[in-house]
Formats: C-alpha cells, structure tokens, sequence
C-alpha cells in the first residue's frame, strides 16, 4: 500500500514538473513571436514618423515612439516592456531612448526569435553581447530602401530633363541621334550604387558584374519610360511620343 501511495505521488509529482514544462516552453515561444511581432511594429512606426518629419529613423526616440501611440492603452508594457510585472522602462526595456531594441544577452530563446527575424535584414554576423545586452537598430533596411528609391527617382528626373534639353528643341532628330542620346543619359545618370534589387532571373544564378550593371541599365531605362508614360505633364509626353520607340 505504502508502494502504490509512493509511486502515486512519485506520478503527481512528474506530471506536475512536466505540466510545468510544456506550460514554460509555450510561454517562451509566445514570448518569442511577441518580440518579433514587436519589432515589426515599432519598426513600421519609426519608418512613418521618419517620412512624415522627412528624418532619418535612426533619430526617432522611445519618446516619439510612445507619442504616436494611441492613447487609452497600456502601450509601454504591450510593446516596450517584457512580460513580466515588475518590468519598467528603466530595468527591463525592450526599447532603449534611442529607439533601439535592447535584449538581454541571457533571454536565449528572444534573441535567437529576433535574430530570426532580422536574418534577412540585417547582417547579424557582427553583433555582439556589450554589458551582456544585445542592441539592434531598427528601421535601417525601410530607411536605406526608402532613401534610395529617392536618389533613383531623382536620377530618373535628371535623365529626362538631359533628354529633353538634348531632342526637343532640335529643328530634326535622328533614330540615330535618339538612340545615342538614351544611352549617354542612362549612362550619365543611372545611380548604380541605389539600385538594391536582386536581378537574378533564378536564386541560383551567377551574374557577373558587366552582366548586373546591364540588368541594372535596362532597368533604370525602364523607369525612365514608365515616368513618362505615366506624366500628365506636356513636355513629358511630348518627349516620350517622340522617344517611345526607342526607349
């Protein structure tokens, strides 16, 4: 009898720690997809208030973060804090007042969630523990696509006010001349450095660089088009009644 009253509580006693168990690793990947899903969203956040101020969001602090918050909620303890009680933003912040993420270096399973969110943004390589805390910077990869698909707009704009000063107020101009004149403005004003999209035709595939830098061209000519097929703008489509077979 003693036997069974030993083996029964033996059984509680497991059941209890395993029960414990699952109920702690499912609270840690929770908290795993709470961190990712937090990134994102103060990420999102940081990039709109970067455009709508016209500044870099590596500027936006924890404040301007909390502003745009709406009001009504406990916000700094959905997306700026941990999950524990007694957390508050100065011991145990998710945000630091730069606006960066800040993990601790111990909490395995968060670093190892955020990390696999920004495997495909950032090079995460390079990232090292210092004070045991882990500082990520969020936003660089919406900021770095969002200056440079200015630069190739502006360029863009830069080609075909070359093209128009070039051809339309030339008594007459050649398919030849046109032809010329396209590929001295892609040349003289295609923003190779800006042009950040992947140009291989297979995930596999090997460019080299005469072949990219080709892709690149074709590319930068095809926007020059599309801004002006798209323009309402007199001159534009002017010019591009006169070069569309061309381009």
């Amino acid at each position: 009898m003693l036997g069974n009253i030993w083996l029964t509580s033996a059984l509680i006693v497991t059941a209890i720690f395993s029960a414990s168990a699952v109920y702690k690793s499912y609270s840690d990947i929770q908290e795993a997809k709470q961190i990712q899903e937090n990134y994102q969203i103060i990420s999102d956040i940081k990039n709109l208030l970067a455009k709508q101020y016209n500044k870099d969001p590596n500027e936006i602090t924890r404040d301007e973060i909390i502003a745009e918050l709406p009001s009504g909620g406990n916000w700094e303890k959905v997306l700026l804090l941990d999950r524990s009680k007694s957390s508050t933003i100065s011991n145990k912040e998710l945000v630091n007042t730069d606006g960066d993420f800040v993990l601790n270096e111990s909490e395995k399973i968060k670093l190892l969630a955020l990390k696999a969110k920004l495997k495909n943004i950032i090079d995460i390589s390079n990232i090292s523990a210092v004070d045991s805390k882990y500082i990520f910077q969020v936003g660089n990869y919406e900021r770095n696509k969002f200056e440079k698909d200015k630069v190739i707009n502006n360029s863009v704009d830069l080609a075909i006010q070359y093209l128009s000063n070039e051809l339309l107020y030339e008594d007459t101009v050649s398919t030849a001349d046109i032809t010329s004149k396209i590929n001295s403005a892609i040349t003289k004003y295609i923003p190779e450095t800006s042009i950040y999209y992947d140009f291989r035709i297979t995930p596999d595939e090997v460019i080299d660089d005469i072949e990219l830098y080709n892709r690149k061209k074709a590319y930068f000519q095809n926007k020059v088009k599309e801004n002006l097929y798209t323009s309402k703008d007199t001159i534009k489509t002017k010019l591009y009644n006169l070069i569309k077979e061309q381009l």
